[in-house]
């Protein structure tokens, strides 16, 4: 059934009760003014649960990459509804000039893969904790175990709104602090694809129709993400953005992932949510 933008404001405003914030418009937004939504969804995360974002480095050619895919499924069938993975491809092994079969790789995911320094693949931070330290697979739960008990600092309410016939994305993402924080604070917003079907190098072995899960497609708002003006107890600031989905992209297996980080040089991602961009119940 077609639902209007009205109805997911409705929800935003029922929800936080304020005005909207203007914020930077990304390079890629389009104009949503007149599109009747097929499809909108909405998700308030837990003002108890910490949500955990494991950003994974990966390559087609990465031979041993898949030990790390294969703990990170078996992280989520622990860590359930509080763990988010993203699978970063980048860096060499993720290079088509390599004798990669398809370029999978995004100017974020490069960004990051530089600046956090990844290496010895597989390679991934935990909500980059630790000055977003990077870390083989044998770390990760560790890690995830440092955190999996800290009360939430900042809560998100995340909506998807999305238009088959000119393959519109909207988000609409609002934070609410729980507490005070001292220091600079960004959105981020992810557009995750799950289920690609490719090449991939598995100890040594060429699989033609391997299962690439949790892959980022693109930063929806740009590479850092925009600023969140305050970080006071009870403030409360609300930033939408449009997007064109590539038409190889599912829409049926898109996500939006949302986070909150710390700016440079701490990087650590304090809360997340994520949600499909179509109802696929």
């Amino acid at each position: 059934m077609k639902k209007t933008i009205f109805i997911i404001s409705l929800i935003s405003i029922a929800f936080y009760s304020c005005d909207k914030v203007d914020d930077p418009t990304p390079d890629n937004f389009v104009g949503t003014e007149g599109i009747i939504w097929d499809d909108s969804l909405f998700i308030e995360s837990s003002p108890t649960m910490r949500k955990i974002i494991i950003e994974e480095f990966t390559g087609q050619l990465c031979t041993f990459c898949p030990v790390g895919a294969r703990e990170i499924e078996r992280l989520d069938s622990i860590y359930t509804d509080q763990f988010i993975p993203i699978s970063v491809h980048a860096g060499a092994f993720a290079d088509p000039n390599n004798g990669a079969p398809n370029d999978f790789r995004t100017e974020a995911g490069t960004a990051y893969n530089n600046t956090f320094g990844a290496s010895g693949y597989p390679a991934g931070t935990v909500s980059r904790i630790n000055n977003a330290a990077v870390t083989g697979n044998s770390q990760w739960e560790v890690d995830i175990q440092s955190i999996e008990n800290d009360v939430p600092k900042v809560s998100i309410g995340l909506s998807t709104l999305y238009d088959d016939s000119t393959r519109t994305l909207k988000t609409i993402v609002s934070t609410e602090w729980l507490s005070s924080e001292v220091g600079t604070y960004n959105l981020q917003l992810y557009l995750v694809e799950d289920s690609i079907v490719a090449y991939q190098l598995d100890n040594g072995n060429p699989i033609q129709n391997y299962v690439h899960r949790h892959m980022l497609r693109k930063a929806i708002n740009s590479t850092w993400g925009t600023p969140i003006p305050s970080s006071n107890l009870g403030d409360i600031d609300t930033q939408d953005f449009a997007i064109e989905v590539d038409n190889e992209f599912d829409k049926n297996h898109c996500i939006v992932v949302a986070h909150i980080y710390k700016v440079s040089p701490d990087y650590e991602i304090l809360q997340a949510e994520e949600l499909h961009i179509v109802d696929t119940h």
